[in-house]
């Protein structure tokens, strides 16, 4: 009851009041205090991230460091909540291709979010790497047993043969089904390789393996409400712009294809624009 009041004796904390990552039951769904007026894009949707070499969530002191997460480990890059190695159960509700140039000076920093795919910064100049990096995006539905449905990214970046092959194979499923994006799901498992990086220096990098899971089983109670949530997951996200961190510079960016820019760099000009 709004009148009732809290008696002050149980506002003196014994103890460090620590906080449930799973939602309270006594809570009240219909409750949407506070949020009134905030729309989608304003929101980060969380990324879907392996740890690995470069992972500062993996070095103590820093900020976004995650106590008990181990390299090759899937995290939630917002909520910092390990998921382990998997697989993990995934529903696609859209997909995106999207190329960025960052500062050469800081990785971090995006100076343009649209560069075109024939565009000669998508290319070797010479020894110069890519000054653009190409993500596939699958923006998706999490399903775990006992946990609700969450929304998440998982942003691939093809600057690996792995990974390349990992969006490239999940278009593919994608495709193959000849129907919605949201009718099906998918397992993915992360991975630990070993390669070099763009300095050639040996190094560890995780990359994700997916796997076609099936339909969403529509013939039952729980697979129709999956689907129906992925379904307006899907139409909210008409006209919108997807909000998600994307670094050149950050965990998952060590390691390149050098087979593929050994024959990138050997290609004439007009070749690459062609491709």
């Amino acid at each position: 009851m709004a009148d009732e009041k809290v008696p002050s004796e149980e506002l003196m904390l014994t103890t460090e009041l620590t906080g449930t990552l799973s939602r309270p039951a006594e809570l009240d769904p219909s409750d949407q205090a506070g949020l009134e007026g905030i729309t989608r894009d304003e929101i980060q949707l969380p990324r879907l991230t392996i740890a690995q070499g470069l992972s500062p969530q993996l070095v103590p002191g820093e900020g976004t460091f995650i106590q008990g997460l181990s390299i090759g480990q899937m995290f939630n890059d917002v909520t910092s909540e390990i998921y382990g190695n998997g697989p993990l159960t995934v529903v696609p509700v859209q997909r995106h291709v999207t190329r960025i140039e960052f500062d050469p000076e800081n990785r971090r920093v995006p100076l343009d979010r649209n560069v075109p795919a024939d565009d000669p910064r998508m290319f070797w100049n010479g020894d110069e790497p890519p000054r653009a990096t190409e993500f596939v995006e699958f923006v998706c539905v999490l399903l775990r047993p006992g946990k609700a449905p969450e929304r998440l990214v998982v942003s691939i970046k093809t600057t690996n043969k792995q990974m390349r092959a990992a969006a490239k194979l999940w278009t593919t499923f994608i495709m193959m089904r000849g129907t919605a994006i949201y009718s099906g799901m998918y397992h993915l498992t992360a991975k630990i390789e070993k390669g070099k990086n763009k300095d050639g220096q040996d190094t560890m990098y995780g990359v994700f393996i997916v796997k076609n899971a099936g339909f969403i089983p529509l013939g039952t109670p729980a697979g129709k409400a999956v689907f129906e949530f992925a379904k307006q997951f899907h139409e909210s996200l008409e006209g919108k712009v997807i909000n998600v961190t994307r670094e050149a510079g950050s965990d998952d960016d060590v390691t390149f294809d050098t087979a593929a820019m050994d024959a990138d760099k050997a290609a004439p000009v007009g070749a690459k624009l062609a491709m």
